[in-house]
């Protein structure tokens, strides 16, 4: 796998953790608050915060009540870019979106 140079996030409605995480413990990269569907612009760059390995990425989206919108890209040194992305209307409160994958640095 190409390694992840930058995470962007898009939509943000209402909670959203990103996680790093390896066998011997996890880094929290990310953890944003929003809501009233209001744009979200954030990057984070990975590479500028964990040593070179291998990591699973881990984002928990959680809703207050009401809409949820979670929009998460995941950009590569080469090839192209993946969204992991919840786009619903009124959901449960809790958290409702998980996403696991793997990521390289």
């Amino acid at each position: 796998m190409a390694q992840t140079t930058q995470i962007d996030v898009s939509k943000c409605d209402n909670e959203l953790y990103i996680i790093a995480s390896t066998p011997a413990g996890s880094s929290e990269l990310f953890h944003y608050k929003s809501g009233y569907s209001k744009p979200v612009a954030e990057t984070i760059y990975p590479p500028a915060i964990l040593p070179p390995g291998q990591y699973t990425l881990i984002l928990i989206g959680i809703n207050w009540g009401g809409p949820q919108n979670f929009v998460v890209k995941q950009n590569f040194a080469s090839g192209p870019a993946v969204t992991h992305q919840l786009v619903l209307g009124p959901g449960p409160v809790g958290d409702n979106w998980h996403v696991a994958v793997p990521m390289t640095i």
